[in-house]
C-alpha cells in the first residue's frame, strides 16, 4: 500500500480524527506533534525543554546508562530535525539558535551518561554541521545586523564554562566562528579571543597544552586562509614547524609544488627534531619517501622501504620487492631475513608473513621453533620438508599446555589442537598422543575424559 497517497485522500475531519486517535495511544506521538505546533516565539524555549523532557525521564538516580542514551537523545534530534527545516526555509537565524540548545543541553550529558556507543558524540557532531551550515548562509542571505548576532550567540557559546574539560567542542564553535571572520568586527573579537586562550595555555607545558595551542593555531591559520590571505598563511605556517600538523602542511604544499628539495629537508627535519617520538619520525619518512618517488630515486627508495619492512611494514614489503630484478632480489631478501634474525628478542609477525610469501619452509621452521603455538597454524608450510620436525615441536608444544592447563576450559582447548595434530601427523600418531597424555594424566578425570571424548 502507498501510505501517503492514502493518506492524502483523507479528508480534514477524518485526518484530525487519525491525528487524535494517535496522540491518544503514544505519548511520543503526542509530544511530536506539540513540539511542531509550538508558535515561532517559544520555538527555543520549547526546544530545551523538550530536550530536557526526554533527558530526565531516562534518568535512573541521576544517571543514564548506555542502554539509554538513543532515547534520551530524542528530542534533542527532534530540535535538530527542526533545526535543518528551518534552514531549508530560510530562516537561518532561528536554526542557529536551535542549534545552540541542542549542543549547550547535550554536551552536559556527558557527566552523567555512559557514552560508549557515541551516540551524544554523534549529536555534538551533527549540532555542529547545523551551524556551520546555517553561518554559510547567514553570510550569504542575511543583513549586517543578524551576522553580527549570530556569530556573538556562537562566540558567547563557545567561551561558556561548560566546554572546560570540552575543548575539542570549543575548538569546534570557534572555527564555526572563523566563518564570520570575513566581517572585520567579528574577525577582531575573535582575534582576540584566540590570543587570550593561546596565552593562557602557554603558561603551562604538557602535552595536552600543546595539543591545544595547536589547536588554537590552527584557527588562527584558518582566519587567515578563510579571507584569502595566503603569502600571510604560508608565513604563518612557516612560523610554527615546531609544530606537526604545520610542519605537515608545509610539507604537502612543497610536494604540491614539485619543491622536492625543500620538502626533503622539512621531512629531515622533523625526524631530527622528534626523534624522541617515533610515530613522528615515521611520518616523517612516509613524506620522504613520496619525495624519493616523484624524484624517481630508486636507491633511496629502497633504503626507506627496508626500515618500513624491518619496522614491521607488511605494504612495505610489497613495494620493496617491485623495485628489484628477481636475480636482485634474491640477495635483497635474504638480506633482509639476516637483519629481522640478528636483532635481539622474537621475530616479529611480519617475518612469518613474508616467510610464507616467499615461500620460504626454513624461514617458517626458524619462526615456529622461536613461538612453537604457531605451529598450529603453520605445520601444513612445514610437512613436505620438515616432517620430523614438526612431530618434534607439536609433540613438545601439546606437552607443555598439558602441563600448565588446570580446568576443563583448557582441557578442551588442548584436544582442539590434538584434532590439529592428528591433521598434521595422521591417526597413528594421534593415538600414540593421546595414550600418552592419558597415562601421564590418570589422576585428572576432567582431562581423561575430554581426551576419550575425542578418541570417538
Amino acid at each position: 500500500m502507498d501510505l501517503k497517497r492514502e493518506v492524502t485522500k483523507l479528508s480534514k475531519k477524518e485526518l484530525v480524527e487519525l491525528i487524535m486517535e494517535l496522540v491518544e495511544s503514544d505519548q511520543n506521538v503526542a509530544k511530536k506533534i506539540e513540539f511542531k505546533l509550538v508558535t515561532p516565539n517559544d520555538e527555543v524555549k520549547a526546544s530545551k525543554q523538550l530536550i530536557r523532557k526526554y533527558i530526565n525521564e531516562n534518568k535512573r538516580q541521576g544517571f543514564i546508562s548506555w542502554r539509554n542514551v538513543h532515547t534520551a537523545l530524542q528530542g534533542a534530534e527532534m530540535v535538530l530535525d527542526k533545526g535543518r527545516s528551518k534552514l531549508n526555509n530560510g530562516e537561518e537565524e532561528t536554526a542557529v539558535k536551535l542549534g545552540i540548545a541542542v549542543l549547550s543541553i547535550v554536551i552536559d550529558m556527558l557527566q552523567y551518561t555512559d557514552d560508549s556507543g557515541g551516540e551524544i558524540g554523534y549529536v555534538i557532531n551533527e549540532s555542529i554541521t547545523l551551524l556551520k551550515d546555517a553561518s554559510s548562509l547567514v553570510l550569504l542571505s542575511t543583513i549586517h545586523r543578524v551576522q553580527e548576532n549570530t556569530f556573538d550567540l556562537i562566540l558567547k557559546e563557545a567561551m561558556n564554562k561548560r566546554y572546560d574539560g570540552w575543548n575539542d567542542t570549543r575548538y569546534a564553535l570557534l572555527d564555526v566562528c572563523s566563518i564570520y571572520s570575513a566581517l572585520s568586527s567579528a574577525r577582531r573579537k575573535l582575534e582576540e579571543i584566540l590570543e587570550n586562550l593561546l596565552s593562557k595555555v602557554s603558561t603551562v607545558s604538557s602535552w595536552s597544552s600543546d595539543y591545544d595551542k595547536q589547536a588554537i593555531l590552527q584557527l588562527q591559520l584558518k582566519i587567515l586562509e578563510r579571507n584569502g590571505e595566503m603569502d600571510l598563511a604560508a608565513q604563518f605556517v612557516n612560523r610554527h614547524l615546531n609544530y606537526d600538523e604545520f610542519r605537515k602542511m608545509a610539507i604537502e604544499k612543497e610536494i604540491g609544488n614539485e619543491n622536492y628539495k625543500t620538502a626533503l629537508r622539512l621531512c629531515e627535519e622533523g625526524e631530527q627534531n622528534d626523534c624522541l617520538y617515533p610515530g613522528l619520525v615515521k611520518k616523517w619518512k612516509e613524506y620522504r619517501l613520496q619525495v624519493y618517488e616523484a624524484t624517481e630515486d630508486i636507491q633511496k627508495q629502497k633504503e626507506i622501504l627496508q626500515e618500513f619492512v624491518l619496522d614491521n611494514g607488511y605494504e612495505a614489503y610489497g613495494k620493496l620487492k617491485e623495485l628489484y630484478s628477481s636475480e636482485e632480489w634474491k640477495d635483497a631478501i635474504e638480506k633482509i631475513f639476516n637483519l629481522f634474525e640478528e636483532r635481539t628478542g622474537y621475530l616479529p609477525h611480519v617475518y612469518e608473513y613474508i616467510a610464507k610469501a616467499e615461500n620460504r619452509s626454513d624461514k617458517i621452521l626458524k619462526y615456529v621453533e622461536q613461538s612453537p603455538s604457531t605451529i598450529v597454524e603453520l605445520y601444513s608450510y612445514l610437512l613436505k620438508e620438515y616432517k620430523g620436525r614438526v612431530k618434534e615441536i607439536f609433540h613438545m608444544y601439546i606437552l607443555s599446555e598439558a602441563k600448565q592447563a588446570i580446568n576443563r576450559k583448557e582441557y578442551r582447548n588442548i584436544c582442539k589442537k590434538l584434532k590439529v595434530y592428528k591433521e598434521a601427523l595422521g591417526e597413528a600418531k594421534f593415538e600414540e598422543m593421546v595414550s600418552t597424555l592419558k597415562n601421564m594424566y590418570e589422576r585428572k578425570p576432567a582431562f581423561v575424559n575430554e581426551l576419550e571424548k575425542i578418541e570417538k
